[in-house]
């Protein structure tokens, strides 16, 4: 059955319902009609738009009048937002429950190749699928070589700037693993065929890395004609969301399965196009918005017109009649905008600076829901004097860029343990944090006592509890250890650490790999060495962001602020955001300076070359609900009459200008 055979036409009553379900505020004519259409849609919603919610509202509604105990909804996405909004706002109702269970299916677009593509196409080869998981699989790759092959690639590899670990499967044929990829290498060299022989083995094993699905998808699809049409059957209803962050890989197999021109099947797709800020080698071949089933969300809940107006500019996809800001200020003048001018050569005092103007403006209440700083560029790479400032580290050099990555593991496991607490500290359960903790005892098994092996896996507590259950004295040690870290009220001390703890995780160690009694190497013991718990009082996200917190301190309180790079804060909400001028080929803010101003030349469509820093700074001022700020060079504002008009203008566009050059001038 198509989507109209199994739910009846969508009323303003089912609107009504599932405001008063989900406690929504009344929904202006855009949202009612994106709720309300059973059409293939695509739907352009701005930044605090709520429209993870409406997404969720829109499933609920077609939940609960679905017929078929067969036929579901699909609902894909980058992230698991969707069944986490559908947890928190519908769990304890009936339609929310049945929308978590079968018919209907809720995944990331990753996890729905793997089930219904990679995974059959693997066991119709003979293939048992044991991980797709990029760690575990460049472990495999790695033992199918022997020492001197491996040895051999990697030297080859890394003499031409390049890493084995960066290589991916091209070809279902894994006889052919490369495809006709050039890899740099000729077929008949040692290196291609150590490559191949260790991809091929690797796969053969059941051993993928993450994007590889998308090879293995496509694989099905190209083998069996019909799977594609009984995807279709099965789910008459596709919502895509975050469709921006959509890859060409991924696009390339959602087109195959869920084509927008069959009439059997409904795709919905929302996202914002003006937030498309990671890379893609190649345009998607079915780009988003399409400009003829477009539904414009252009409102947003989560700031006022001040920064609206400001941001607006930026958006490199036009906003019909632009961006409208719906929250109310208590008053409109009571919190500045700013843009904080430093000299050229020192950019040192910028933070403090915001942090008085944070304490000024902004209540304790509203400062909880975060104060950043963020920058277009944050890791400090091959830097010339002329880039200044280049990326966070100018700003404070105590920032850590490695901490945004996935893969960020703590310095020394003093490092782990502060962060495992705020872990313990902030959620419902401490698994996390015992992760995390599990994690950092692996590592330190593997600094002290190199010449040891063990199991290794995606989940190193289950690894550790495996091992150290078969030693009772050991496992008791474990959980002290745990005890003593997450669950005392106050911070681990210097003696605690040096005395009691430290000395139990070396035993606990050489238990992990039967090396009772070795003496453990000096990077084991390097890795224990204590470190003070970070200034910050207030937990963040991830371990990343309590490391980059700087304290401010001055006689009217405290504030921290959160450095981080803007890629790693789209989608979240600040209550201010400071937005530092760094150096991506030329000075980020400085080349913006037309929009800013509101030059009637910057308002025609835009270069190709703009694209990615307007994104950049469109999501980056679209963060905060009260307070929007950039830092810039004195250079940036310019001298004379020039400067002066740049003044006026950037005035007259919403701006107060803060100018520390002014101020070191008066001094």
């Amino acid at each position: 059955m198509t989507l109209s055979q199994l739910v009846a036409p969508i009323t303003d009553a089912d609107v009504d319902w599932v405001i008063e379900l989900m406690g929504l505020e009344a929904l202006d004519e855009p949202r009612r009609n994106f709720l309300q259409s059973m059409d293939t849609v695509d739907v352009a919603a701005c930044p605090g738009s709520g429209k993870t919610t409406l997404v969720v509202a829109k499933l609920a509604i077609l939940a609960s009048h679905w017929k078929s105990r067969m036929q579901g909804i699909c609902v894909l996405s980058h992230t698991n937002a969707a069944r986490e909004e559908i947890e928190k706002r519908l769990g304890g109702t009936e339609v929310g429950q049945r929308l978590l269970r079968f018919p209907h299916y809720i995944d990331t677009i990753h996890g729905f190749t793997g089930r219904f593509l990679a995974s059959p196409w693997l066991r119709s080869k003979g293939i048992s699928l044991q991980a797709i998981d990029d760690e575990a699989t460049h472990k495999a790759r790695r033992r199918e070589l022997t020492y001197r092959e491996h040895l051999g690639a990697q030297a080859a590899f890394e003499k031409k700037f390049k890493s084995l670990q960066s290589l991916r499967i091209r070809s279902a044929d894994f006889d052919l693993p490369l495809g006709d990829e050039n890899i740099g290498f000729a077929p008949h060299t040692a290196t291609y065929k150590s490559v191949v022989k260790s991809l091929s083995g690797a796969a053969r094993a059941g051993y993928f890395c993450f994007d590889e699905v998308f090879v293995l998808g496509h694989a099905l699809l190209d083998q069996e004609s019909g799977v594609g049409a009984a995807l279709r059957l099965r789910f008459p209803c596709v919502l895509i969301d975050e469709m921006q962050d959509t890859q060409p890989d991924q696009a390339g197999v959602l087109q195959r399965v869920f084509p927008r021109d069959d009439p059997d099947v409904r795709v919905i797709r929302v996202g914002d196009p003006n937030q498309e800020i990671f890379e893609k080698k190649t345009p998607l071949l079915d780009p988003f918005p399409d400009p003829g089933r477009q539904l414009d969300i252009a409102s947003s809940f989560r700031f006022d017109q001040a920064i609206a107006s400001i941001a607006n500019p930026f958006a490199y996809v036009p906003i019909t009649n632009g961006l409208i800001g719906l929250r109310t200020p208590r008053d409109p003048d009571s919190v500045p905008n700013t843009i904080i001018v430093f000299p050229d050569e020192d950019a040192t005092r910028v933070l403090d600076e915001f942090g008085k103007l944070v304490l000024k403006h902004l209540p304790t209440e509203t400062r909880k829901g975060g104060v950043f700083a963020v920058g277009a560029v944050h890791r400090l790479e091959n830097f010339k004097a002329n880039q200044y400032p280049k990326a966070l580290e100018h700003y404070w050099p105590s920032y850590r860029s490695d901490t945004t990555k996935t893969s960020f593991k703590p310095r020394t496991f003093a490092e782990g343990a502060h962060i495992a607490r705020r872990y313990a500290m902030r959620e419902p359960t401490a698994s996390s944090a015992v992760e995390l903790l599990a994690s950092c005892l692996a590592n330190l098994a593997l600094l002290a006592f190199p010449d040891k092996q063990v199991q290794s896996g995606a989940r190193h507590q289950a690894l550790v509890e495996q091992k150290l259950t078969a030693k009772p004295e050991a496992f008791a040690r474990y959980r002290e250890c745990l005890q003593q870290i997450l669950f005392v009220p106050s911070e681990v001390t210097e003696q605690d650490w040096v005395k009691v703890i430290s000395p139990k995780l070396l035993l606990l160690a050489a238990a992990l790999h039967d090396a009772e009694g070795v003496t453990a190497d000096v990077l084991g013991c390097q890795y224990l060495a204590w470190e003070p718990a970070p200034a910050a009082v207030e937990t963040g996200e991830s371990g990343g962001s309590l490391i980059n917190t700087y304290r401010f301190q001055d006689g009217l309180g405290g504030v921290d602020i959160r450095m981080s790079s803007i890629h790693s804060e789209k989608g979240k909400t600040h209550a201010a955001t400071l937005i530092l001028e760094t150096f991506r080929k030329s000075h980020f803010i400085q080349k913006l300076m037309p929009w800013l101003e509101g030059n009637k030349a910057a308002a025609k469509r835009p270069q190709e070359s703009a694209k990615k820093d307007m994104m950049l700074m469109y999501v980056g001022m679209t963060r905060p609900t009260h307070m929007l700020c950039l830092a810039i060079r004195r250079s940036t504002l310019g001298e004379g009459s020039a400067g002066e008009k740049r003044r006026a203008a950037l005035k007259a566009a919403g701006w107060s200008i803060l100018d520390l050059t002014a101020e070191q001038a008066a001094h």
